[in-house]
């Protein structure tokens, strides 16, 4: 079986300071709240992904990280197991007290997400920002960086809309005067015209009332990365679906610490929205389809330990063997 890069997102903190049209938290389907995970429990998780074979945890989602107050603790947590950790940021704050602290305790990739350089433009999507905070901090993070001689990838992210597309240039030479990486992201949706308002959590609930009509990509011998490579958890500790899609009720998977990575493998792959999701796939990996059966056999067996028998079963999970055993 080949070896795959594992990597966990994990938002320690349920808030985000900025109002983005094009993000289900910035238009507040996701509310802000003062939940933040306990340390203690944050801990327990990502010892538990080491165990799975999780090679980074990444410490965003759907939240502004260094709203955490106490996010170099969990950088450090991470770092004391040997795992890769990241983060991805506006920097749109006035002072983060915790900067310095947070990059040396062992951030090793920092994403600046980005679309404007010039506060007329940078707020068409990033409402709320401030520019000249971005800046500023970008400045102290090459700073401290230089200082301290982090082995710190940092990388300017600009969020492309038809609107700023005429400022790459510029991003890039200011990318680079910093000694910064670059990548351009094009974004989704459109800040100047409708909103995300309407994916909400009554969205996602009538297009997996459809599933039952559609053919799954799942069942083509294709296969979305988002649900094999990665998983996502909020700050209560819950996996939900993928990181491309919300914290919503609807595409809660369970709580992390109590579930097999069986269970969370097949309650992802046979949720029904998965189903009508457009998100690309690629064609399926031999890995891909031995941890489909394996995951599938595994919670046969326990179910048949349990119960005597296998009736109850998920109507997708019993042909995956049959499906890929011959591959």
């Amino acid at each position: 079986m080949e070896q795959q890069t594992k990597v966990a997102h994990i938002d320690t903190i349920d808030v985000c300071n900025l109002k983005c049209p094009t993000c289900v938290k910035g238009v507040r389907n996701l509310p802000n709240s003062p939940r933040k995970m306990p340390l203690e429990m944050f801990e327990q998780i990502i010892s538990k992904l080491k165990s799975e074979g999780f090679t980074r945890v990444d410490l965003y989602n759907w939240t502004e990280p260094f709203l955490n107050r106490t996010l170099q603790e969990y950088v450090a947590a991470v770092r004391r197991i040997d795992l890769g950790c990241g983060l991805s940021t506006t920097l749109s704050i006035r002072h983060i007290d915790h900067l310095e602290a947070t990059l040396v305790a062992g951030i090793d990739t920092l994403i600046v997400s980005m679309s404007g350089l010039d506060q007329e433009t940078y707020e068409i999507n990033h409402v709320g920002g401030r520019l000249e905070y971005v800046l500023a901090n970008c400045d102290r993070i090459r700073a401290i960086r230089d200082r301290d001689r982090l082995d710190l990838d940092v990388r300017i992210k600009l969020l492309r809309f038809p609107y700023n597309a005429h400022q790459e240039a510029a991003f890039r030479a200011f990318a680079a005067d910093r000694g910064f990486n670059f990548e351009v992201l094009d974004g989704v949706g459109d800040p100047l015209g409708a909103t995300f308002a309407s994916f909400d959590n009554a969205y996602f609930l009538d297009e997996m009332s459809k599933a039952a009509e559609m053919t799954s990509p799942e069942d083509r011998g294709e296969a979305c990365p988002l649900l094999f490579d990665q998983i996502a958890l909020d700050c209560n500790g819950d996996v939900h679906l993928c990181c491309a899609m919300p914290n919503y009720a609807s595409l809660r998977i369970g709580p992390y610490l109590e579930l097999s990575p069986s269970e969370i493998l097949l309650r992802r792959y046979t949720h029904s929205f998965c189903r009508v999701c457009t998100m690309p796939r690629r064609t399926a990996t031999v890995s891909d389809r031995q941890r489909l059966i394996l995951a599938t056999t595994e919670m046969l067996s326990a179910r048949v330990a349990r119960t005597g028998s296998k009736s109850g079963s998920d109507h997708r999970l019993l042909p995956v063997v049959g499906q890929y055993s011959s591959t």
